[in-house]
């Protein structure tokens, strides 16, 4: 009787741990988690409620092929915003490094800059985890930062483009 006890006692720890790493395993992305739409990257986890008020500066469009574009909402007068396209370019996600690799073309004001970013997926609770890396263009040293990816809702896209562009 005394063995059986000292075997729980041996074997008790050895199922927790076991418990402990099974429940931090993360399940793989077999695809790029930026689907299709339009969407922000905050650098800190949003509650979703608060979603909107990011999607109202700005977002990211995404296609399916792998393509997309930035556009920022730009006040340029009372009660008006001017949309403009800050970045465009392809992603290719490597479903075996759990990251995209993006090359395109970004723009600040009138000057045009290449696009070269390593994005490496992961799963942080219930939020989506990018942490991207990339060649500074000022100082030419690499940087990463997080941030934690949300899809804009289509209805409230649809109003910032309505308000931007009106139908003529």
């Amino acid at each position: 009787m005394s063995m059986r006890i000292l075997a729980k006692f041996m074997l008790a720890p050895v199922l927790v741990a076991g418990g402990m790493i099974a429940s931090y395993a993360q399940e793989r992305f077999t695809e790029n988690p930026i689907k299709e739409g339009a969407w922000v990257y905050p650098t800190e986890k949003i509650a979703p409620a608060i979603i909107d008020a990011f999607c109202q500066s700005g977002f990211s469009v995404h296609f399916a092929d792998g393509g997309f574009f930035t556009v920022l909402n730009q006040p340029i007068g009372r009660m008006k915003k001017k949309l403009s396209v800050d970045t465009s370019g392809t992603c290719t996600f490597n479903a075996e490094k759990q990251a995209s690799s993006c090359t395109g073309t970004e723009t600040d004001g009138a000057k045009k800059f290449p696009l070269n970013e390593n994005n490496l997926f992961e799963r942080d609770g219930s939020y989506l985890k990018l942490t991207t890396t990339l060649v500074d263009r000022e100082t030419k040293e690499k940087v990463s930062y997080v941030t934690y990816p949300m899809r804009c809702p289509d209805k409230v896209v649809r109003e910032i483009l309505i308000k931007a562009i009106p139908p003529k």
